[in-house]
């Protein structure tokens, strides 16, 4: 499944001329099926690693729910999740689709642990230090 997802990424890249150097490979991490980017050798400051078209980026602007979210003020962090959320109710036919099933639905943040979960998670790290 993450290996068809991962074409379909790929194919989404082409189609919107994003451009990925050679010294970059997107891969599947083979134990969690998580799609990540790495390194094929040392990269410098000043290296250009992809090209990006700012029209293939997904931000509110360029989102179907822009009208939407612009009459209802939203801005930042909330603005944004619900141009994620738009944009997957549409499935195949979001123009992010290729993208946007790449990107987990939930990820697991210490603000939503419960608090046996903050002390077995995060017991001798700074963050554990800081709720004290």
């Amino acid at each position: 499944m993450a290996t068809r997802k991962l074409r379909a990424f790929k194919n989404w890249m082409k189609s919107q001329h994003v451009e990925c150097s050679d010294a970059l490979d997107v891969v599947v991490t083979t134990n969690s099926s998580a799609v990540s980017v790495r390194a094929l050798c040392d990269l410098n400051v000043g290296d250009l690693v992809a090209t990006i078209p700012k029209e293939s980026c997904l931000t509110v602007k360029t989102s179907g729910a822009r009208q939407m979210i612009e009459e209802s003020e939203l801005e930042g962090i909330l603005a944004l999740a619900v141009v994620i959320m738009y944009e997957r109710s549409l499935g195949p036919l979001s123009p992010w689709f290729g993208y946007l099933q790449l990107i987990p639905y939930s990820e697991p943040i210490p603000l939503l642990w419960s608090l046996s979960q903050i002390d077995s998670l995060l017991a001798g790290t700074e963050l554990h230090k800081a709720d004290s």
